[in-house]
C-alpha cells in the first residue's frame, strides 16, 4: 500500500458488503457536499453519529469494476476505520470511523488494487517503471531441475463432460447460487484405481459479457439476452486435462451467480462459496462409486476470491464428513479474513506482477499459521511467482484466448518491470505452464504422498523443465519444521560491525520500532507486515544492516535446536535494492562454532529494484550443517555474517527442516462464529449489549480470539482478547451503547469483527450490534427570515428543530422556478455562485442551473440558517423573486423571498 497515504487502511478484516450501516429518513445524496469534496473524481459526504462517530461514504462516477480486490476506505492516523462496504448502486464506497474530530474529505481515500479511485490520474498503476529499465533475471544460483516433472502428460486416456443441479440458495444473497461443473476425468475402463477428486473454484470477474459488443455492460443478473455467462469455470481446463491423464478426477465449479451478488455479503462472499463447494462435495458423495473417486483424497484448488472460498471450505469441513479436504492450493488469493486451515496442507502462489490483488495478502494463509497451534504438521508453503499477473491462469480471463472480453490486470509501461516488454514477464502460455505445473506438483504431494515435488515448495532453489525460463522462489513454515522466532524464542546475540535489533512488522515508517521505520521504499509491498490501523497481531523480526563483509549479528536461542540429520532455513527478507550475501555461524551449547556457506552460495537477489514493485517478501537461505564441527543437536546461536560490502535484512523465522514431510494429524481446530443483535435502545445511560458467538468442535485446550468493535462512543474499549476455556460452546461479546431520549439515526450499528489468535480458528468472524433508535424524531420548521430584501443584502431561512437530535441533519435547497420575475446568475454573489452554479451566462435565471444548497445540522444544535447572498447591480428594474425549495429527511418545504432594487 503506498506509504505517501500516511494512512490506516483496514484491508483485512473489513468487507465489502451492501448493508448500510446508518439507516436514515432522507438521503443527502450532493455534487458538493458542504463538508464533503468533490475535487478529483466523485463526491465524499461525512455525516456525524455523535460522540467521535462519523460515516464516510465516497460515490465514484461510474459503476466500480468487478476485481477480485475490493475499495477501501483509508484515513488519517488516529481514526479507526471499520468495514468498508459497496451500496446496492455498485458506485458508492462507505465506511465507519471512529475519530477525535471530523474526518476531512480532503484526507481520506478509496484505495482499489493499489489505486486511489478518488483521485484523477493513476497512482501505482500510472508511475510504474517511468524511466526505468526492467528488472534482470534473479541471480539463483545452485537451482536443481526436478526429474520428475509433475506437469508431464500421464498414461491414461482422458474424458470431459458438465453437469448442472438445481441452483442453491445461500444466506444474504437474493437469487440462488447455480450449480454447474465442468469435469475433467480419466476415461471410465481407465484402470487407475480409486482417484483422487480436484476441485476447481474460480475468483471474482465478470459475470455477463455481449458476443457481439466487447463494450456493453449489463447490470442484471442472471444475464439476459443477448448477454451471455462468462464461463470462468472453463478456465482450468488444462490443468484438469493434465491431473485427469495422470489418474485424477477434477472438477471446476461456476461461481456468477456469488461474483454478481457478493457485494451484499459482510465478508466478500467467501461464506458463500465455501457453501457452494461444500454443495459440489455433497453432489460427489453421490458420483464417487461411479466415477471411482476416493474421496479422502480430495484437493481444493482456488484461485483469487476462490482461494478465500476453499480455505473456508477447508476450516469448516468436519472430519465426519463424507470426504476429507487432503490439501488446498491458493492461486492470488485474498484473505480479507486473516484466516487460515490449521492441520489442511497448503501451497499458496502469488504473481509477482499481481495487478489485482497487488498487496499480495494471501501471504497471510502461511504466516497466520504460524503461531496459532501446537501439533499442526500440516506443510504451508509460499510461492512467488515472477513475471506472472493474477489474471493469466484462467484462461477465460486471459486476452487471445477468452470467449469473453479480458484483460492484462497489470499496467503501466512496457518496458519496465511487469510489463508487456518486460524479458522476465511472463507470456499467457508461459504463466499457464507455471500453473500447471505447480498446482500438479501440490497435489501430488498432498493426495498420492509423492513428495518428488516437495522442493518446489519447501524453499529449495529447484525448478521443473516444463515451467521454461520462468523463475519461482519458496518459503515454507510447518511440515515437521521446529521452529526459533524473534524475541519469543530466540534473544539477541551480541553483534560485530553489524546493527541489529527486533522491529514490530509494521508498514508505518513513522513508527520507530515499526521494522519499515527509516522509509524501506515508496509504494512497496511488505505482506509480512501489518497495514497502519490493521488491528491483527504482529510478528517480532530481527534486523541486520552492514556496511562491510565480515560483519556479524544473530540469534541466541532460548532453547537448543537439534539440527542432527535435518537442515537449516531462515526465512529472510532483502531489505535493499541490490542483491546481497551472507554466510551463517552456528554455535552449539559448549562453544563450539562452524561458519557455513548457505546453499547458493547465501546471495539473496533483491525483489524488484524500483519502488512501485518492489516486494519485501521472505526467502529461504538453506543451510546444511551436515559436516559441521559442532553438536548438531545443540545448536545454540545461529549468526549470519555479511559476504557482501553492504546490505540489510530481516529474518522472519529460523527452523531445523527434516528432509521429508511427517504425517498429518486427524484433527481440525474448533471454530468461532460470531452472531448479529438487534436491541431496541431504550433508556438509561450506559448500556451494554452481549453479542453472541458460539464454538463449532471441541476446544481440548484454553484458546484465544481477538475482537474489534468499531462504532462505540470514542473512550470505550474496542480491541480486546476473548479467552475460551476447554469445552466451552458458547459465550458473548460486550459491546457498550448510550440509551438516552434524544433522537439518532433510526439505526445505529457497531461492527465486531474476530481473529483467531490460539488453538481456535474462526470462520463466521463478522458480526455486528444493531441498536434501534425509540426516542421521537424532530419535526422542522422552515422561516424565511426576511420576505423582501434589497439587493446587496442575503436571502436567509432560519431551519429550527423541535428537539436536539445525536446526528446530522441534512438540508438541501433547491433553486426552483416560482412567481414573480426570476433571479438571474448575475443577481447573485459570485462568491455563492463559483460554488454553486460555475461558469454560465449571467443573464440566464439561477433555477435554469439547478444551483443548490447542501447544508448541515450538526448534533445538538437546533438553529441553522441557509444564507444566499445577492449582488447589488446599479441597474434600474422590477423586484425579483428567489424560490427555494428545501428537502429534510424527505419533507418538502417552498419559501420565496422578494429582492427589491435598491435606485
Amino acid at each position: 500500500m503506498p506509504r505517501r497515504l500516511r494512512s490506516i487502511a483496514l484491508s483485512v478484516a473489513f468487507v465489502l458488503a451492501t448493508a448500510v450501516l446508518v439507516s436514515t429518513t432522507g438521503t443527502a445524496t450532493a455534487t458538493t457536499p458542504a463538508d464533503g469534496s468533490s475535487t478529483g473524481r466523485g463526491v465524499w459526504e461525512v455525516r456525524a453519529l455523535g460522540s467521535g462517530r462519523y460515516v464516510v461514504s465516497w460515490t465514484s462516477p461510474t459503476r466500480l469494476p468487478i476485481t477480485s480486490d475490493r475499495p477501501t476506505v483509508v484515513a488519517p492516523d488516529g481514526a479507526q476505520v471499520g468495514t468498508s462496504t459497496v451500496a446496492a448502486d455498485g458506485r458508492t464506497v462507505r465506511a465507519r470511523i471512529d475519530a477525535p474530530t471530523r474526518p476531512d474529505p480532503a484526507r481520506l481515500d478509496v484505495l482499489l488494487s493499489g489505486d486511489r479511485l478518488d483521485e484523477t490520474g493513476a497512482d501505482l498503476f500510472g508511475r510504474r517503471g517511468l524511466g526505468t529499465d526492467a528488472d534482470g533475471p534473479l541471480d539463483l544460483p545452485g537451482t536443481q531441475t526436478l526429474a520428475d516433472d509433475p506437469a508431464a502428460t500421464g498414461p491414461y486416456a482422458v474424458v470431459s463432460s458438465d453437469y448442472t443441479l438445481a441452483p442453491v440458495k445461500v444466506p444474504l444473497l437474493r437469487t440462488p447460487i447455480e450449480m454447474v461443473g465442468h469435469v475433467v476425468e480419466p476415461a471410465a475402463d481407465a484402470a487407475t484405481g480409486p482417484r483422487p477428486l480436484v476441485l476447481f473454484l474460480h475468483g471474482r470477474h465478470g459475470v455477463c459479457y455481449h458476443p457481439s459488443d466487447p463494450d456493453a455492460w449489463a447490470d442484471t443478473w442472471p444475464c439476459v439476452a443477448p448477454f451471455k455467462e462468462i464461463p470462468s469455470q472453463l478456465g482450468y481446463d488444462y490443468i484438469q486435462r493434465v491431473l485427469a491423464s495422470q489418474g485424477y478426477a477434477t472438477v471446476s465449479i461456476r461461481a456468477n451467480g456469488i461474483n454478481a451478488q457478493d457485494d451484499a455479503a459482510p465478508d466478500g462472499g467467501a461464506d458463500a462459496r465455501a457453501r457452494l463447494v461444500q454443495a459440489h462435495l455433497d453432489h460427489w458423495v453421490d458420483l464417487a462409486s461411479a466415477h471411482q473417486v476416493d474421496l479422502d483424497r480430495v484437493v481444493l484448488v482456488g484461485h483469487s476470491r476462490g482461494g478465500e472460498g476453499v480455505d473456508r471450505a477447508a476450516i469448516r469441513i468436519p472430519l465426519t464428513a463424507p470426504y476429507r479436504i487432503a490439501g488446498q492450493v491458493l492461486i492470488a488469493p485474498t484473505d480479507f479474513a486473516a484466516q487460515t486451515a490449521p492441520y489442511v496442507p497448503t501451497v499458496t502462489m502469488l504473481p509477482f506482477c499481481d495487478g489485482d490483488v497487488s498487496d499480495l495478502q494471501g501471504q497471510k494463509y502461511t504466516d497466520t499459521a504460524r503461531d496459532l497451534t501446537r501439533g499442526d504438521t500440516s506443510l504451508k508453503s509460499s510461492v512467488l511467482v515472477m513475471g506472472a499477473n493474477h489474471n493469466f491462469f484462467n484462461t477465460e480471463w486471459t486476452p487471445d484466448v477468452a470467449q469473453a472480453p479480458s484483460f492484462d490486470d497489470w499496467s503501466g509501461e512496457p518496458t519496465s518491470t511487469c510489463g508487456t516488454s518486460d524479458p522476465q514477464r511472463l507470456t499467457a502460455p508461459e504463466q499457464r505452464a507455471v500453473g500447471t505445473a505447480y498446482v500438479a506438483g501440490a497435489v501430488h504431494v498432498f493426495a498420492s504422498a509423492d513428495q518428488s515435488a516437495l522442493p518446489l515448495f519447501d524453499g529449495t532453489r529447484a525448478r521443473v523443465a516444463s515451467q521454461g525460463d520462468a523463475q519461482t522462489v519458496s518459503h515454507a513454515i510447518g511440515g515437521g519444521r521446529v521452529l526459533r522466532t524473534p524475541s519469543a524464542s530466540a534473544g539477541l546475540a551480541l553483534p560485530v560491525g553489524a546493527t541489529t535489533r527486533f522491529c514490530t512488522g509494521v508498514a508505518d515508517d513513522e513508527r520507530v520500532g515499526s521494522c519499515s521505520s527509516g522509509g524501506p521504499g515508496y509504494g512497496m509491498v511488505a505482506p509480512h507486515w501489518t497495514q497502519p490501523g490493521e488491528r491483527l497481531a504482529t510478528r517480532t523480526f530481527f534486523e541486520m544492516a552492514w556496511s562491510a563483509s565480515g560483519q556479524s549479528g544473530g540469534l541466541a536461542l532460548t532453547s537448543p535446536l537439534d539440527l542432527a540429520g535435518r537442515r537449516l532455513e531462515l526465512r529472510t527478507i532483502v531489505g535493499t535494492r541490490t542483491d546481497v550475501a551472507v554466510r551463517v555461524r552456528i554455535t552449539d551449547a559448549d562453544g563450539a562454532s562452524a561458519l557455513l556457506v548457505p546453499e547458493g552460495g547465501g546471495g539473496l537477489p533483491a525483489l524488484g529494484t524500483t519502488d512501485d514493485v518492489r516486494k519485501l517478501w521472505a526467502q529461504t537461505l538453506v543451510v546444511d550443517p551436515t559436516g559441521a564441527a559442532v553438536d548438531l543437536t545443540r545448536v545454540a546461536r545461529v549468526e549470519l555474517v555479511s559476504a557482501s560490502t553492504r546490505g540489510k535484512i530481516w529474518v522472519a523465522d529460523l527452523a531445523s527442516a527434516p528432509a521429508a514431510l511427517p504425517a498429518v494429524p486427524a484433527v481440525r481446530l474448533p471454530t468461532v462464529n460470531i452472531s448479529r443483535l438487534r436491541v431496541v435502545e431504550g433508556t438509561g445511560g450506559t448500556k451494554v449489549a452481549r453479542i453472541p458467538f458460539n464454538v463449532s468442535g471441541t476446544l481440548t485446550q484454553p484458546a484465544r480470539f481477538v475482537v474489534l468493535t468499531v462504532g462505540q462512543a470514542r473512550g470505550e474499549v474496542q480491541r480486546f482478547a476473548v479467552d475460551l476455556a476447554p469445552g466451552q460452546t458458547s459465550g458473548t461479546i460486550p459491546v457498550a451503547y448510550e440509551a438516552d431520549n434524544r433522537a439518532d439515526y433510526p439505526t445505529l450499528v457497531t461492527q465486531v469483527t474476530g481473529w483467531a489468535s490460539r488453538n481456535v480458528m474462526t470462520d463466521r468472524y463478522l458480526g455486528d450490534l444493531t441498536v434501534v433508535d425509540d426516542d421521537p424524531r424532530p419535526t422542522f420548521t422552515v422561516r424565511t427570515v426576511a420576505r423582501r430584501i434589497k439587493e446587496g443584502r442575503s436571502a436567509r431561512w432560519e431551519i429550527r428543530l423541535n428537539r436536539s437530535a445525536d446526528y446530522d441533519v441534512y438540508v438541501t435547497g433547491e433553486v426552483v422556478r416560482g412567481s414573480g420575475k426570476p433571479v438571474q446568475v448575475r443577481d447573485i454573489a459570485t462568491s455563492w455562485t463559483d460554488v454553486h452554479v460555475g461558469p454560465v451566462p449571467g443573464r440566464r435565471p439561477l433555477w435554469a442551473t439547478h444551483a443548490m444548497t447542501y447544508d448541515l445540522i450538526p448534533p445538538g444544535r437546533r438553529t441553522f440558517v441557509v444564507s444566499v447572498p445577492t449582488r447589488r447591480d446599479h441597474l434600474r428594474e422590477r423586484s425579483e423573486t428567489l424560490t427555494v425549495r428545501f428537502d429534510i429527511e424527505g419533507h418538502k418545504y417552498l419559501r420565496k423571498v422578494r429582492i427589491l432594487d435598491r435606485r
